[in-house]
């Protein structure tokens, strides 16, 4: 008990100092690009003078990773070098092994609190949990320890040879049934272990000396025997079916017994999930078309599709080149991923296609070696430096710090190591151009400071923007069927990640109501639908819930540097208040400075912190705009500040439809805005003459002589829900 009173005190010293003075270090540090040098935040052995060695008694903690060579000449926006993501690697695994005492001890991380399993805790999970969280924690690490092994077959942490430690916990998990954390038989339900098998099965074929090479005959035939059992059975109609796909061509490269006709029916549904741009509708349009389907199809393809089904080949060739021209958009400047989609916790998994994408002969065009791993090398720093990310030594259950509101309940403390499959990218040899090119920005080179870019893709209906100014990526989603907050959002930003629901519902980044003779508190939409991308505006419908037929918001966005100007039309079923919610920010170090003003009689609220800013425009009909305090609602601090608008029809049942008009910017400097830049806007005239705003539509120019025409004309008939 005294080791987990001091484990407690620690972690509360530790956050209180970092939340207050490292935090706005880091964020201002991200946002420099231009001859970045990463400076320590603390030495790497600091762990040794806090927890008096690594022993049994040592408190477990990992400092956050520093760079100790800064690679200027190659990697002049990162400072990381190969040797660098070696010593990445290592540091990460140091954490993990704090909780195995030797060779023979399997890797059981800590329940932390929260929805994850095993639900009812370590100590009362069945024999099944308990296996199944164990095969995630040995195999989800090995994403980092099997190119490392590979690189050096002697790596030894905390004492602990790893290539034997590796060995001898997959051999008790798969083919020892008297071992009490044996995987079992196959279930009559899809269950964690295909998603384990299927991952290991990849790193046999990649890296094939650090486990399955290392084994003796009668070994392998065993291990071959649960996998085939495994390979056939049940599985998820979704990305899981690349774990299956992958143990049964496993089976088939070391020559035993598969079942080709059910890997290729398998591989076939995946592929028919595309939806164009290389992005794959898996529930839901996410991460998960990068560290599953962008990675599996490039080591599938490469050790497996070329020499037996080229056809497909081509085909997933032919998507991986779509991807790369829109892919590396979704990353801001520095390399930092959007807080968007379901498993987010898998963090920089978002960016394992850009190693990926160099397995092979034939990379796609689209991207270059020195892109690719300038944005793999910035995702990596954006966590692995980020002073909350390790809790307890292990990658947090969260986004930074541990952060609930983001996962899901199928995942336990092993899970965010999933995360490091963008580790493979040290499976290529030192000399490929992944390494040895200089580092590029890429598109990022020729966005002007008083620039956006954006790009519409389709399939998903998602608009992604990058800010010249602030160096900050955009997701505008436009197929939304769900209220998760994962996906439900209007838009993520890269400097402002999302932020859960208030009590009362209202909401950062959402559009929400509440129809007051029925509601309780604001609601979210219940789908968002894709309506288009004409004259450089994007169009979406929010459909809400009702009393009997459901209510519409059509929603019009012109994206602006570091910012957007909003239209809502507004579509009355009832009584209702209207909020729109812009990006909440974090208190730091303290609250943020809050400056309301009138800008040409328009009202304006900022709120600012060191190196970020917030701004909201009431430009037309929203009724006010304001700020509200919230507390553990953000990921990245305990207490936050919302600034949003509210709008309210009260008097009538079928009020008139209303056109309501606002401004929200962003800024990650701490540069004021000048009024031309809070009011944008130079005039809005009728788009036909004569007739009404909400039904006519509008032009809206802006002071820097660039024209928007607003056309909501057939808007049900464009709606992606059909």
């Amino acid at each position: 008990m005294q080791n987990v009173s001091k484990i407690l005190i620690m972690n509360q010293v530790m956050k209180k100092y970092l939340v207050s003075t490292l935090i706005p270090v880091l964020i201002l540090s991200f946002a420099v690009v231009k001859s970045q040098e990463y400076k320590s935040l603390t030495d790497n052995n600091a762990k040794l003078a806090i927890s008096g060695g690594w022993n049994k008694d040592s408190l477990y903690y990992l400092p956050p990773f520093s760079l100790l060579n800064h690679d200027c000449e190659k990697s002049p926006y990162t400072g990381m070098s190969r040797e660098e993501w070696i010593r990445c690697g290592i540091h990460i695994l140091e954490g993990a092994f704090q909780y195995v005492d030797e060779l023979k001890t399997p890797m059981f991380l800590p329940k932390f609190p929260g929805k994850s399993y095993p639900a009812e805790g370590n100590a009362k999970a069945t024999s099944e949990i308990r296996s199944a969280a164990i095969f995630e924690a040995i195999a989800r690490t090995f994403n980092v320890a099997a190119p490392l092994l590979a690189e050096n077959p002697d790596l030894t942490i905390h004492g602990i040879h790893l290539i034997d430690y590796y060995k001898f916990h997959f051999l008790q998990l798969l083919v020892n049934p008297q071992c009490d954390y044996y995987i079992g038989e196959p279930k009559n339900r899809p269950f964690q272990s295909t998603c384990e098998l299927g991952n290991l099965s990849l790193w046999n074929l990649v890296t094939p000396d650090v486990f399955w090479n290392r084994l003796s005959k009668d070994e392998k035939d065993k291990v071959a025997q649960t996998v085939y059992k495994w390979g056939i059975s049940w599985t998820n109609t979704h990305n899981w079916r690349y774990f299956n796909v992958m143990m049964l061509t496993f089976l088939d490269y070391y020559g035993y017994p598969t079942d080709k006709a059910l890997m290729l029916a398998h591989l076939d549904n995946l592929l028919l999930h595309s939806v164009g741009d290389g992005w794959y509708r898996d529930h839901g349009y996410d991460y998960y078309t990068i560290h599953v389907f962008q990675l599996y199809n490039s080591v599938w393809a490469e050790k497996y599709g070329k020499k037996h089904t080229p056809e497909r080949v081509e085909i997933i060739k032919k998507q991986q080149e779509d991807f790369f021209d829109i892919y590396p958009l979704i990353f801001s400047r520095s390399g930092n991923i959007n807080m968007y989609g379901r498993s987010i916790l898998y963090r920089l998994g978002a960016s394992a296609a850009m190693p990926a994408a160099f397995i092979g002969s034939q990379p796609p065009s689209s991207i270059k070696p020195g892109e690719a791993r300038r944005i793999a090398s910035g995702a990596l720093l954006q966590f692995v430096t980020h002073p909350l990310f390790f809790n307890q030594g292990i990658p947090s259950l969260g986004f930074y710090g541990p952060f609930e509101p983001c996962i899901q309940s199928y995942s336990c403390s092993a899970s965010p190591y999933w995360m490091f499959l963008s580790f493979i990218a040290l499976t290529l040899p030192k000399n490929h151009p992944f390494w040895t090119d200089k580092e590029e920005l890429g598109h990022w080179g020729d966005i002007k400071k008083d620039e956006v870019y954006s790009k519409y893709s389709p399939g998903m209906g998602m608009l992604i923007s990058n800010h010249g100014l602030s160096g900050t990526s955009e997701m505008r989603p436009g197929k939304i069927h769900n209220q998760d907050p994962n996906y439900c959002r209007l838009v993520y930003n890269t400097a402002f990640p999302w932020e859960a629901e208030r009590n009362d519902g209202i909401t950062s980044a959402d559009l929400t109501i509440m129809l007051v003779n029925q509601d309780n508190k604001a609601k979210l939409p219940a789908h968002i639908d894709a309506a288009g991308y004409r004259g450089n505006v994007l169009y979406r419908q929010a459909v809400y819930d009702g009393s009997n037929l459901p209510g519409f918001v059509d929603m019009a966005s012109i994206i602006i540097p570091d910012g957007e100007i909003r239209i809502e039309r507004i579509r009355k079923i009832g009584k209702a208040k209207y909020f729109l919610g812009h990006f909440s920010i974090p208190n730091l170090k303290h609250a943020p400075e809050i400056i309301k003003k009138e800008i040409e009689g328009k009202n304006c609220i900022i709120a600012k912190i060191p190196g970020r800013q917030l701004a909201i425009i009431n430009i037309m009909g929203w009724m006010k705009i304001d700020t509200l305090e919230n507390m553990g609602l953000h990921p990245e601090s305990d207490k936050s500040t919302l600034l949003y608008a509210e709008y309210e029809d009260l008097e009538c049942e079928y009020g008139t439809v209303e056109i309501l008009i606002s401004v929200l910017l962003h800024k990650t400097d701490d540069i004021n805005w000048n009024d031309n830049e809070l009011q944008p806007i130079e005039k809005i005239e009728p788009l036909k003459k004569e007739i009404p705003l909400h039904l006519g539509g509008m032009n809206i120019t802006l002071k820097n002589k660039k024209k928007y025409t607003i056309d909501f004309e057939n808007i049900d008939g464009m709606s992606s829900r059909d």
